[in-house]
């Protein structure tokens, strides 16, 4: 897959490949895949009362004996729908229209094994039209019938008696099913295309129907909107929860058009896949079912939209949000991006930076993703996937990732972020009216929990006088680098970041610098050539630092991780400003021995996640610290770290709600809900 994430084509020597190999192995790296399986079917359904793909079911073939059609069946089954049909026009009963539907599942099946895609198509289009009678046509008052009365009885009879009718959850299976079908059939026979039309062969010759599509709460236009696949078609690995909700509707994996323009910003990348769920009105009536020609599909954006309104009632939709996700890391091919940008920056060839995989939405708060040592954005996946699924947080915040070089020194990173969030605000909001830009969260695992902080607090003099008592100023550097350093050392707090959550971050220094995996790790580390270009021009121009600085390359992140590096031991003293939230999520492992911790050295008897000690992770200035039973590259993956994050970020939002007025982000959209914001 090309575009953002994509892995570089690097050429490293073997011997490094190995190194990294061997963290691979003591880390327990997993990687994220999503594998193809059998299409849609009954067979996969959730209720107990299971329909046959082969045969009717008993209801059905009793509702066929009353109306003395039983010797149609098997033989004439498109006689026998005939029959029924015309029937139930003058007569919707819900038992002729639930046999419909059962019927024409069975049809669509059998064109489906013999071949006759676009038959299969139309019958499973009939059949899902069928069922979507049979759900809600009961809940509508036949205001033409005679005795009003007598009909509003019948119907609120209807009303209570059908959710205990194993037949109306059956009903359900049948619509999903035969919209998903249809839809795979459509897609590949080119006769959908989610921009604007769902095209059915005609009843009659030559014609050919062509239903409309409509687009309910995306950040995009129509016209941008890609080739669409069904979630029912993926199985989904290395994520531990699937995130679903049951309902109507056929859940999809949307993604943009090749052809539509990319995104005016790099924030949001232009391949990234969305969830989706389908929903066919069928509207129009019976004959127009028949006729092909009934109704209208509605794309949904179910992180906007859970539920829709039909027939007076409302419908709780069927989603998907893990799958979509798990689609695109596992081709965004990012297994091994963390270590090959440790190992060669300059490999990342600008995919580094800040990247959403949902475009700018006014309103709500940015909550910042910052990996650590050797990773990458695919980190975070679990915690991701878990709270965009929580609808409360949906509607609150907006997730955003930082990818960066690790091997750099975290006072480079930090000064880079820090750059990076100061131009998001002036791209998204250059008139400065979004207060949600103004309260951002920053969460940052074990080294990303040290660039955070570094955000939450000022340089001043102290971090440059730990290179040379002299001032900046007195050093000979071409305008550039001059503001580089300036940027490194001299930085302010950034006033838009008002909390910080860290998760396993060694406030104090790790065990892995000092050890001889990390001394082996420092050695690995690339920087960017830029740094070193840096290095080189203070040495070459100022004489009086050159033997000093000579005696030492840039450090890495490694080596600013020891317990004894003097910036590490700065920033551990930088008192909490007044403005800023902190808390801390720790790992401690009740094993006694992990293997990691043997190749760092020891130190068995202290609480550990082995790699960070609890006394390096520990804060007193943190408002709230949770313990959990989690080696370092797990403590942030860990459910009760994910459930804390969750109740941090809610006590974040009633803050932000006491600060100011609070209007709801629905109200907040300039413009319709299917126009492109920010993208």
């Amino acid at each position: 897959m090309s575009g953002y994430f994509a892995r570089p084509n690097l050429a490293v020597t073997r011997w490094r490949i190995t190194a990294v190999a061997v963290v691979l192995v003591l880390v327990g790296c997993a990687s994220i895949r999503v594998r193809p399986v059998p299409g849609p079917s009954l067979s996969t359904s959730l209720s107990p009362n299971r329909l046959s793909e082969r045969r009717l079911s008993p209801r059905t073939l009793q509702t066929i004996r009353q109306f003395d059609l039983d010797e149609l069946y098997p033989r004439q089954l498109g006689d026998l729908a005939n029959r029924l049909h015309d029937r139930a026009v003058v007569d919707p009963q819900p038992d002729l229209l639930f046999a419909l539907a059962e019927i024409y599942h069975l049809r669509a099946v059998q064109a489906e094994n013999n071949m006759q895609s676009a038959e299969a198509l139309c019958f499973s289009y009939i059949s899902a039209g069928y069922a979507y009678h049979y759900l809600f046509d009961r809940y509508r008052v036949p205001i033409e019938s005679q005795g009003i009365q007598q009909a509003i009885g019948i119907t609120l009879e209807a009303r209570r008696a059908a959710p205990f009718d194993p037949r109306f959850r059956l009903a359900c299976d049948l619509y999903n099913l035969g919209l998903a079908k249809c839809l795979q059939a459509a897609s590949l026979q080119g006769r959908f295309d989610p921009r604007g039309y769902l095209c059915l062969p005609g009843s009659t010759g030559d014609s050919e129907s062509r239903l409309a599509v409509r687009h309910t709460g995306f950040a995009f236009r129509p016209e941008e909107f890609g080739p669409v696949q069904l979630c029912s078609a993926y199985e989904v690995s290395g994520l531990p929860n699937q995130h679903r909700t049951y309902g109507l509707g056929v859940p999809l994996i949307g993604s943009r058009h090749p052809e539509a323009p990319r995104p005016t910003h790099s924030y949001y990348p232009a391949h990234a896949n969305f969830p989706i769920t389908a929903f066919f009105h069928f509207e129009g009536g019976l004959t127009a079912l028949r006729d092909r020609r009934a109704g209208w599909l509605e794309l949904v954006n179910p992180l906007s939209k859970q539920q829709l309104q039909v027939a007076g009632l409302t419908v709780p939709l069927e989603t998907d949000l893990t799958t979509p996700l798990a689609y695109f890391l596992a081709n965004a091919e990012l297994d091994s991006a963390g270590y090959i940008g440790f190992l060669s920056p300059d490999s990342l060839r600008g995919r580094a930076g800040l990247h959403t995989l949902e475009p700018y939405q006014p309103g709500k708060i940015p909550v910042i993703l910052i990996h650590g040592l050797l990773g990458s954005p695919l980190t975070w996946a679990p915690l991701f996937n878990d709270l965009q699924a929580d609808p409360l947080l949906r509607r609150r915040f907006q997730f955003w990732v930082y990818f960066y070089p690790t091997g750099s020194p975290y006072l480079a990173t930090a000064a880079a972020l820090r750059r990076e969030l100061n131009g998001m605000c002036q791209a998204l909001d250059p008139q400065g009216r979004d207060r949600a830009l103004s309260s951002m969260v920053l969460i940052g695992h074990s080294m990303g929990g040290l660039v955070s902080r570094l955000l939450t607090v000022s340089g001043g003099d102290d971090f440059w006088h730990l290179v040379t008592p002299e001032s900046l100023a007195a050093q000979r550097l071409d305008p550039q680098a001059r503001e580089q350093l300036q940027q490194m050392f001299y930085f302010e707090r950034l006033p838009q970041v008002r909390r910080a959550i860290f998760l396993g971050t060694p406030h104090r220094g790790s065990k892995v610098s000092p050890s001889v995996l990390g001394r082996i790790g420092a050695r690995l580390a690339g920087l960017p050539r830029a740094m070193s270009s840096l290095f080189s021009d203070i040495v070459e121009e100022n004489p009086r630092l050159a033997l000093e600085l000579r005696r030492v390359s840039p450090p890495s992140s490694i080596d600013l991780l020891d317990p004894n590096a003097p910036a590490l031991q700065l920033l551990s003293h930088r008192p909490r400003p007044e403005q800023v939230t902190y808390h801390s999520v720790i790992g401690v492992s009740p094993r006694n021995v992990l293997l990691i911790e043997r190749l760092l050295g020891g130190g068995y008897r202290q609480p550990s996640d082995g790699v960070v000690p609890y006394a390096s992770a520990h804060l007193e200035e943190a408002e709230s610290e949770l313990v959990v039973d989690a080696d370092h590259y797990n403590v942030h993956k860990h459910p009760l770290a994910i459930l804390e994050v969750r109740r941090i970020l809610l006590e974040h939002a009633r803050q932000f709600d006491a600060e100011g007025e609070v209007i709801p982000a629905e109200t907040r959209q300039a413009e319709p809900a299917d126009q492109t914001r920010g993208n």
